[in-house]
């Protein structure tokens, strides 16, 4: 047994890679359920740096797709799903498109930039605030990125000094920590008309499901019915938000953990 184990559901535990940390854990709790996909999954939790991610994407087959006023690329099998579900949407009178023009491919560099942007914007306000001094701010701006995902984690949890866009969430509400965001792996979605519940349903009827309950644009492509994702190790999460009901697609730690 690895240090760090944590006893996914049994199918789950068969796909997802090695845990060798508890940021691991805490990454694969939030973004776990892409192991399920019926495409290439990512072969690791987290991607170390530009050269990882690379070499990972050219090994793909990688279709592109204009979405609105977007060009987006993803996987061809999460393209040719999503390109049926806009067709069912738009049978149906409503739109699936592009929410902006990073909602599929994105690169690792892209998604450090985002998340040392909300690094730096909740050093600067709880410095503000006087929560932290300086000198320990620019300590943790200059930590190695790895490091630095740690202690802005544990920052959060210990202390309540959130990251997250209005300094009230986890950054892990706003962004992803850098080398684990799905779009990496060119399976994840951000919809514009994500409120819509004729879009929900078109997408999950074509193996797209919400996979992040921090994050409501966006979609994962699973490319699985509905009704074996229990039996695969997910769990259906209910969230109200603003008074609509939202679905998340998640892993079954608890259920996992009382095997």
């Amino acid at each position: 047994m690895r240090s760090h184990h944590i006893a996914f559901q049994a199918e789950l535990a068969k796909r997802i890679p090695p845990i060798t940390s508890l940021l691991d854990i805490r990454l694969a709790r939030e973004y776990g359920s892409i192991f399920i996909t019926t495409a290439t999954p990512p072969p690791c939790i987290v991607f170390q740096d530009e050269q990882q991610v690379r070499d990972f994407q050219s090994s793909l087959a990688i279709s592109r797709h204009t979405l609105s006023d977007h060009p987006i690329e993803l996987q061809t099998l999460a393209m040719e799903a999503l390109i049926a579900a806009a067709e069912q949407a738009s049978q149906g009178g409503t739109s699936i498109t592009a929410r902006a023009a990073d909602a599929g491919r994105r690169s690792y560099a892209d998604t450090v930039g985002l998340w040392v942007r909300n690094v730096q914007r909740g050093l600067e306000h709880w410095t503000t605030a006087g929560r932290i001094n300086p000198e320990h701010a620019e300590r943790v701006r200059l930590l190695p990125l790895a490091e630095q995902v740690e202690v802005v984690l544990n920052m959060e949890d210990t202390d309540e000094l959130y990251f997250g866009t209005y300094f009230d969430k986890s950054i892990l509400y706003s962004v992803a920590a850098p080398g684990s965001s799905q779009h990496l792996s060119l399976l994840a979605f951000d919809v514009k008309e994500y409120s819509d519940l004729s879009v929900e349903q078109a997408l999950a009827d074509c193996g797209w499901y919400r996979t992040v309950t921090s994050d409501l644009p966006h979609f994962t492509y699973l490319g699985r019915p509905k009704t074996v994702l229990f039996e695969l190790g997910l769990k259906q999460d209910v969230r109200n938000y603003d008074g609509q009901v939202y679905r998340f697609w998640v892993p079954d730690l608890d259920r996992a953990e009382q095997r």
